[in-house]
């Protein structure tokens, strides 16, 4: 009989922010899989230590079979799509094997997360169970202690590595806005919200529930970011009603 995949969020970092029901699951299944980034960038390159894993560590219990999803990170998905195609393939031996797998994915597994490119290649053909996490816009507002909406106040969750009108555009129409995926384009998210008056209120977060977590104003952020940070414009007060 197939087992089960679990796509387990693992939270933003801090490995006390995981479920108790992600817990339960990382200490019982027999397989984990997760991915890592190849630190070159090249489908050949050498492969990095997985974040997920090392947030997960903590409540892993006994011996694990381990799948490393190795990702070239490139503006070009194609290499990335073809690691995931052997992945999902090596979970489904596990799966009809009646291994149940648990998928570590950092944040929330279908926020922005790698679970999702597994799922939908094994979608209808496995039991497939999501386990929610904390996502890095919980992590990032609790970290800053700002609340980003109240009431009839919308919400853009945009990533930064769009390009820079249809990130402008995005924008201008949210009462808030959480800009995912900022690293290396932390000057563009400068530009844009500077264009439209919106860099004032904004929040640069790295880190988040991290030992070394930092958060300051915009204006004051560093010149470089890490991949793990995120720039936070809150709705305007006084707009709630």
């Amino acid at each position: 009989m197939s087992a089960t995949l679990y796509g387990v969020g693992v939270g933003p970092g801090d490995p006390e922010l995981l479920t108790l029901k992600a817990v339960k699951v990382l200490a019982a299944v027999p397989v984990i899989a997760y991915v890592a980034p190849r630190v070159d960038g090249e489908v050949d390159g050498k492969v990095a230590p997985s974040l997920a894993r090392a947030i997960a560590a903590p409540h892993l219990q006994g011996a694990k079979t381990e799948i490393t999803i190795a990702i070239a990170m490139r503006e070009d998905p194609g290499s990335g799509q073809l690691e995931y195609d052997r992945a999902a393939a090596v979970i489904a031996d596990h799966l009809a094997a009646g291994r149940d797998v648990a998928m570590l994915c950092e944040g929330d597994p279908l926020l922005y997360g790698s679970f999702m490119y597994v799922l939908e290649r094994l979608r209808g053909d496995h039991k497939i169970i999501t386990v929610p996490g904390v996502s890095a816009l919980s992590a990032a507002a609790a970290q800053a202690g700002v609340a980003m909406v109240s009431r009839r106040q919308s919400l853009m969750l945009v990533p930064a590595t769009l390009d820079e009108g249809p990130l402008e555009a995005k924008i201008k129409i949210a009462d808030a806005i959480a800009v995912f995926k900022v690293g290396r384009h932390l000057d563009k998210v400068r530009r844009v919200l500077g264009r439209l008056g919106r860099d004032g209120d904004a929040i640069y977060i790295e880190n988040a529930s991290l030992a070394d977590a930092k958060v300051t104003a915009l204006s004051d952020a560093p010149g470089a970011a890490p991949y793990f940070s995120m720039v936070l414009v809150p709705a305007p007060s006084g707009d709630s009603e």
